[in-house]
């Protein structure tokens, strides 16, 4: 009984922490999964466009554009739909937003979560949400501190709460130009994907859509088009959104 009661003192909430964090993991294996290096770095050479949107050009390897069913909505959002049902949208956003975002809308208020990530980590979005996706359920164990525990669970919840569209397939590092971010997602395993870029200019966000069983399949080298090619384009406003040949 004294040694159940010493245990309990010492460690009874780092034992309740890790094991509520690995009954999570059993719901949402996503928290699991950290970012790894994308192992198919091929560019697809297809004929397609070169788009300019937001202050931003980058080539697609599809030139099927549906010119009836694109649109650009608000100064920071364009949808483009092909011909083939797939649908590619692109979201453009400030430096540091979901910093900010975090920072204003965190529970523990937000000097205690300035604790909980450090100073490092809010100082940009990559490396607050680099910080939260390195996190995983195993990390939390009995014999780390009260502190520890503490913080990393709370990592780990914002890690499940948000979770992006084709995660469970995998989470890869991912640069383009002067963005570096991330990938949710890896094809043919998700019928949808998303890239998550930033710079200290600000951020943007791809989301492959794909119609299934269309006659398009989105690949990697697809993907790789995009961002292998994509950087600033100086011959437009930031607002401003063009496609060519």
């Amino acid at each position: 009984m004294l040694a159940c009661g010493v245990y309990g003192w010492c460690f009874g909430f780092q034992t309740v922490i890790a094991f509520e964090t690995r009954y999570m993991a059993r719901k949402t294996p996503v928290v699991n999964k950290i970012p790894v290096e994308l192992a198919d770095t091929s560019v697809s050479r297809a004929s397609g466009k070169k788009l300019s949107y937001f202050g931003y050009e980058f080539e697609i390897p599809w030139d099927d554009i549906d010119e009836s069913k694109t649109r650009v909505v608000g100064k920071d959002k364009v949808v483009i739909a092909f011909r083939s049902g797939n649908v590619l949208s692109v979201w453009s956003g400030p430096p540091r937003e979901f910093v900010k975002i975090v920072l204003a809308n965190s529970k523990v208020g937000p000097d205690t979560f300035r604790q909980i990530c450090g100073d490092e980590a809010l100082q940009s979005d990559y490396a607050l949400h680099r910080l939260i996706l390195e996190t995983t359920p195993d990390k939390i164990t009995p014999f780390v501190s009260r502190e520890t525990a503490a913080r990393q669970v709370v990592l780990v919840l914002m890690k499940g709460i948000s979770a992006r569209r084709g995660s469970d397939s995998g989470i890869f590092l991912v640069q383009a130009g002067e963005f570096k971010g991330f990938q949710y997602g890896h094809p043919p395993n998700s019928s949808g994907l998303s890239l998550e870029l930033f710079a200290d200019s600000g951020s943007l966000d791809f989301i492959f859509i794909q119609k299934a069983n269309g006659p398009t399949s989105i690949s990697q080298a697809d993907i790789n088009r995009v961002l292998r090619t994509l950087k600033k384009d100086t011959a437009t406003t930031p607002t401003a959104a063009t496609l060519s040949n």
